[in-house]
């Protein structure tokens, strides 16, 4: 059986879509805190989800900065 492809492996070989994809989870993770103060939101588990998301992607990105520095 085939591995699922994880959000890291994702970002890891697309770097174009980092700073999309950057904006695109602040406002999910945005919406899902409002959600959350005003008691509406079930799925408390989504904020931690996206909030490692976007550590993933900074990750990614401090990497690649690294590796243009030492080039």
């Amino acid at each position: 059986m085939a591995k699922k492809e994880t959000f890291l492996s994702k970002i890891r070989g697309d770097s174009s879509i980092s700073l999309n994809e950057e904006e695109m989870l602040r406002k999910e993770l945005l919406d899902l805190k409002m959600s959350l103060a005003s008691g509406k939101l079930k799925e408390i588990h989504k904020i931690k989800k996206i909030r490692k998301s976007i550590a993933q992607l900074k990750t990614v990105q401090r990497e690649a900065i690294k590796e243009g520095n030492n080039d």
